[in-house]
């Protein structure tokens, strides 16, 4: 498993228990999700999160960089976090439904399963945004 890949999986894991919790005791929970969508928009521009380092060292490698232009895995962290610090903040802040919520249970849960898949729907989104696929290391 990359970096990359277990970013993924720990912001969607931390997404759904937040989500969870916040739904079935504290609405206040819901602030960790914005959190984490918060991390996630700033790992896209900067390719670094407070995790990054434990995962380094914990042995995983990371995905090869290039200086030219974002890659695929940035495009998803902004797209995702963008996504998740809107439906977020709607319901904090303008007290929208929590129904909104769902949206933001259905990106935790695509960004969990892509750390094993490997593909989730904001890949795409993200190479149609014109972000650049990195070949793999060999």
């Amino acid at each position: 498993m990359t970096i990359n890949a277990a970013l993924r999986l720990m912001a969607g894991s931390v997404i759904l228990i937040s989500l969870w919790l916040g739904y079935s005791f504290t609405p206040y929970w819901y602030y960790l999700t914005g959190f984490v969508g918060l991390n996630l928009l700033q790992s896209g521009f900067t390719r670094w999160c407070p995790a990054v380092s434990i995962f380094s060292k914990l042995g995983l490698k990371p995905e090869p960089s290039s200086t030219k232009g974002m890659s695929v895995n940035q495009g998803v962290h902004i797209i995702a976090g963008l996504l998740i610090l809107g439906t977020v903040s709607s319901v904090v802040l303008l007290e929208m439904p929590q129904q909104i919520l769902i949206a933001t249970a259905i990106i935790g849960a695509s960004l969990a399963q892509s750390a094993f898949s490997g593909w989730c729907l904001a890949f795409t989104f993200a190479r149609l945004l014109g972000f650049k696929h990195l070949p793999t290391r060999s």
